[in-house]
């Protein structure tokens, strides 16, 4: 997951060239998508399906050769969902209340999950990772 929302990107560039001093968000949770999510658009899973955002704990970065990242540190269920629907990406943002807050990072399951009423989708620890090159 390396797609950088838009609020996300202004805020790295404001503290890496020292155009302003954003502080760090006060949390991060994670949400389901229905169609792709983008810098802009969460396009999130309705509450009313049984899904929620969940809290998404995160290590510090690792230094590899050409890349930083950092993974997730707890597991986060979503569900159990009360209706089925092709469920395509995740994404993070800085308040655990549906429709609201900063997007902060996004992007693409590798393969589109559809839950059926009672399944979860449950994203393993480590299962998760933020790189940028």
């Amino acid at each position: 997951m390396a797609n950088i929302s838009a609020a996300m990107q202004k805020a790295m560039l404001d503290w890496a060239l020292g155009g302003a001093s954003p502080g760090a968000p006060a949390g991060r949770f994670a949400g389901i998508s229905l169609a792709a999510p983008t810098s802009v658009a969460s396009n999130e899973v309705a509450t009313g399906s049984g899904c929620s955002r969940q809290s998404a704990l995160f290590q510090a970065a690792q230094t590899p050769s050409g890349s930083g990242s950092a993974s997730n540190t707890s597991a986060m269920t979503f569900g159990p969902f009360s209706s089925s629907a092709v469920c395509s990406g995740l994404f993070l943002a800085d308040s655990v209340s549906s429709g609201a807050g900063t997007g902060l990072f996004y992007g693409n399951f590798a393969t589109a999950r559809t839950p059926l009423p009672g399944d979860y989708i449950i994203i393993a620890v480590g299962a998760l990772t933020i790189t940028l090159t």
